[in-house]
């Protein structure tokens, strides 16, 4: 009777935890270019900064990923309209067991300019184009595009964020006697925090992000 009754405890839990393993979203960040795509964009963009994204997850009950932009501006979280058809921001999953995001920015003073292509399709109509970056105090910082780790796990109903460009946690320093501006990108990468609460942290200033949804 006590090995009948562990059986079908084992198998319970069988049954209860492969469905939301199932679920998983894992995302692994990559600055490495491995393909011909970043030259299709950087003819778009010079004096660029590259970011890949590899999403996986089991898609097969989702057809449609949709990308949402946020602005952050002094300390308010906003979801950006992007100003076309809804349509526009929505990619067609043809790889059941994940995607590949490749992101290629260029900053131009107070301007940032992006351009997106998911598995080797270059996307155009759904990143907004020279997104204005209001800098503190009138200093010029160095933006990158940034990941967004979480320490919660992600499942394919959740909206996940994918990346940020952010000018990390600015702050200042004396250097010898020279006061020196600073920005700390990795210290604010691993906070492990959603973009959304970076608008608490000191010294984080307006920033961008963007996430994905699966339909």
């Amino acid at each position: 009777m006590k090995t009948y009754k562990s059986c079908l405890l084992i198998t319970l839990l069988t049954i209860v935890v492969m469905p939301a393993f199932a679920q998983t979203v894992h995302i692994e960040y990559s600055e490495k270019i491995n393909t011909d795509v970043p030259t299709q964009l950087s003819l778009k963009l010079d004096n660029k900064t590259y970011l890949k994204i590899d999403v996986e997850a089991d898609l097969s009950s989702k057809k449609t990923a949709v990308f949402n932009f946020y602005t952050a501006k002094n300390g308010v979280v906003t979801k950006f309209d992007m100003g076309i058809p809804a349509q526009m921001s929505r990619i067609s999953i043809k790889n059941k067991e994940g995607m590949t995001i490749e992101v290629m920015m260029k900053q131009q003073q107070d301007s940032v300019a992006l351009s997106f292509a998911v598995d080797g399709r270059v996307i155009d109509l759904m990143i907004p184009r020279n997104y204005s970056i209001p800098f503190p105090e009138g200093r010029i910082c160095n933006y990158i595009p940034m990941e967004t780790y979480l320490n919660q796990p992600i499942s394919i109903n959740d909206e996940i964020p994918i990346f940020a460009v952010t000018a990390g946690i600015c702050g200042a320093m004396d250097f010898m006697g020279t006061p020196m501006f600073t920005q700390d990108y990795c210290g604010l990468r691993d906070k492990h925090q959603h973009p959304k609460e970076w608008v608490n942290i000191e010294n984080v200033f307006d920033y961008c992000f963007y996430t994905i949804e699966f339909h």
